[in-house]
C-alpha cells in the first residue's frame, strides 16, 4: 500500500485526497499546511492519520511514499526540492515551475537520488484524451492540418494570479492546458512561436494569443485568459473531416466529423472519481516498478512545455521579479 500525502491544504488539495480515500492500492495518509488548523480539518475530513502544521515535518515522515504538491506554482520549486533531497517521490501540480532552469534542476535532483517525480497535467492520463491520440494517429480525418484552442475563465480576483512575485498571469494557470493539448495533437516538433498579450498593469497577462508553426508545416492557434469565459473547446482540422473536443483540460466530449460535417462518431467521458485518479494511478504503477517518471508525462515532456512558456513570456513581455 501506498501513503500518500499531500503538501498544502487548498481547494485543489481537498479534490485530491477526495480522490484517493476513493482508490484503492494508495492509502490518504497525511496533509501539511503552514496553518496546523487547516490541516487538522482536512485530516478529520479525508480520514488520514497524520495532519502537519510545516512541510518539513511531512517530509520527514518516514511513512510517507509520495508527496503531491498542491501549492500555486511559485512555490513549486522550492517545495518539491525540500521533498526531494528528504527523499520523497514527488507529484507536483501543473505548471510544474514558473521556468525551465527551475524544471531542469529539479529533474536533476530526481535522476540522482533515483526518485519519482512527475507533473500532474491531469489531461495526459485522462482516457478520452488517450482516445484522442488513437483518433489522429489513425488518421480517421485524414492528415491534421490545423488546430484550435482556448482556455479561459474571470479569475482576476484571485491574488496569486495577479501578483508577478507569484509568477502571476494566465499562461502558467490556464494557457498550459491548450498548449498541452496542441502537444498532445501536433506534438512538439515546433519551428517557431508567435505570441502576443494583453498586460496588467502589474505586468503579468490576463490574455494572450500564442500561434505555434511546426517543422512539417501544420499551425496550431491557442489563447488564455482570466478576464472572461470561454468555450474550453478544441477543435482539430484535417484532409478529410475535422474533430471537436469539449473540455481542453478535462475532455468531456469526442465529436469526429467527416468532410461533409457529418458526426460520425461521439466519444464520452467516463464514470470516474474526479479525474485525478488517473495520473495517481499512472505514479503508482510506476513507482511499483522502480520508473522515476511517467511515459505520459515523461521529464522531457515537462521541461519541453516550460522552455515554450518561456519563450512564449518573453514575447509577451513578463518577467517575474525573481528572475531578474
Amino acid at each position: 500500500m501506498i501513503n500518500f500525502g499531500i503538501l498544502g491544504a487548498g481547494d485543489i488539495a481537498g479534490v485530491m485526497a477526495d480522490t484517493v480515500m476513493q482508490m484503492e492500492d494508495v492509502n490518504m495518509y497525511a496533509i501539511a499546511s503552514s496553518n496546523l488548523n487547516k490541516a487538522e480539518k482536512y485530516k478529520e475530513k479525508y480520514k488520514m492519520q497524520k495532519a502537519y502544521g510545516s512541510y518539513e515535518e511531512l517530509v520527514m515522515d518516514e511513512n510517507v511514499d509520495i508527496i503531491y504538491i498542491a501549492t500555486p506554482h511559485s512555490f513549486h520549486y522550492e517545495q518539491a526540492k525540500l521533498c526531494l533531497e528528504n527523499s520523497k517521490n514527488v507529484l507536483c501540480e501543473k505548471a510544474f515551475t514558473a521556468n525551465a532552469v527551475q524544471a531542469e534542476e529539479l529533474v536533476r535532483l530526481a535522476e540522482e537520488k533515483q526518485l519519482f517525480l512527475c507533473e500532474a497535467m491531469w489531461t495526459r492520463f485522462m482516457p478520452l484524451t488517450i482516445k484522442l491520440e488513437e483518433l489522429v494517429k489513425e488518421k480517421v480525418i485524414g492528415e491534421v492540418t490545423y488546430m484550435t484552442a482556448n482556455l479561459n475563465f474571470p479569475m482576476m480576483q484571485k491574488e496569486r494570479l495577479i501578483k508577478p512575485e507569484l509568477a502571476g498571469g494566465a499562461l502558467l494557470d490556464v494557457g498550459i492546458y491548450p498548449l498541452t493539448m496542441a502537444s498532445i495533437v501536433m506534438g512538439d516538433d515546433v519551428d517557431f512561436v508567435k505570441a502576443t498579450a494583453i498586460l496588467t498593469e502589474e505586468g503579468v497577462d490576463k490574455m494572450g494569443q500564442y500561434t505555434i508553426v511546426y517543422k512539417n508545416k501544420t499551425m496550431a492557434d491557442l489563447n488564455s485568459g482570466m478576464c472572461s469565459f470561454g468555450d474550453g473547446r478544441a477543435v482539430i482540422y484535417g484532409t478529410e473531416g475535422f474533430i471537436v473536443v469539449e473540455g481542453v483540460n478535462c475532455p468531456e466530449k469526442i465529436v469526429v466529423f467527416d468532410s461533409g460535417w457529418n458526426e460520425r462518431n461521439v466519444f464520452k467521458k467516463e464514470k470516474q472519481i474526479t479525474g485525478y485518479e488517473y495520473e495517481v494511478e499512472a505514479c503508482i504503477a510506476a513507482i511499483k516498478i522502480g520508473k522515476n517518471e511517467c511515459e505520459k508525462m515523461s521529464h522531457s515532456k515537462t521541461i519541453t512545455m516550460m522552455k515554450l512558456m518561456d519563450e512564449i513570456r518573453k514575447q509577451m513581455g513578463v518577467i517575474y521579479p525573481f528572475e531578474k
